[in-house]
């Protein structure tokens, strides 16, 4: 009975190990794991969205993700698969910050009316900051580059000294 048991768990575990994982798109190449910390000024940069763009136009695929509180993100491709293609990648960091009350959201009801009409009747204030330096924030224009090669990847970059630039959104 024990064998059984056993047999049985082994071939459960298996089944769960085999249908569990996230089928990869058709034509996406193998995936390596890399760790990336961010730095600004030598230090850790946390909650900042990075973004690569392969330097290889063969590659298609989109990766990136969004630093922990000691800077280091553990990138994605294609928004939820672990890990990058091998290949040169352009690096971009862009982190803003809010000082103020934000808003509330546009009305949609009576009440959420009052609310947005009595924000914008007492004055408060709301400003959104850029806090990494324009040119690390595009992926046209920053300098930044790293190489994901088969294996364990630990990288770091550094944005430079931390900016307090007005955000304004692109369109």
């Amino acid at each position: 009975m024990k064998k059984i048991l056993t047999f049985s768990l082994v071939v459960a575990l298996s089944a769960l190990s085999l249908g569990c994982g996230k089928k990869m798109p058709e034509g996406m190449p193998n995936l390596e794991p890399v760790k990336l910390t961010v730095t600004q000024d030598g230090v850790p940069c946390a909650d900042a969205q990075v973004n690569l763009l392969s330097i290889d136009q063969s590659n298609k695929w989109t990766s990136g993700g969004v630093t922990d509180a000691q800077g280091v993100v553990a990138l994605v491709t294609h928004g939820q698969y672990k890990g990058v293609p091998v290949g040169k990648y352009k690096v971009s960091v862009f982190k803003k910050v809010g000082e103020g009350t934000p808003p509330p959201p546009l009305p949609t009801d009576e009440a959420s009316e009052k609310a947005y009409n009595d924000y914008h009747a007492s004055g408060q204030t709301y400003e959104q900051f850029c806090l990494i330096e324009k040119q690390y924030t595009n992926l046209n224009t920053t300098p930044l580059e790293i190489e994901v090669v088969k294996g364990k990847n630990v990288l770091t970059v550094d944005v430079g000294a931390p900016v307090h630039d007005v955000y304004v959104e692109e369109k």
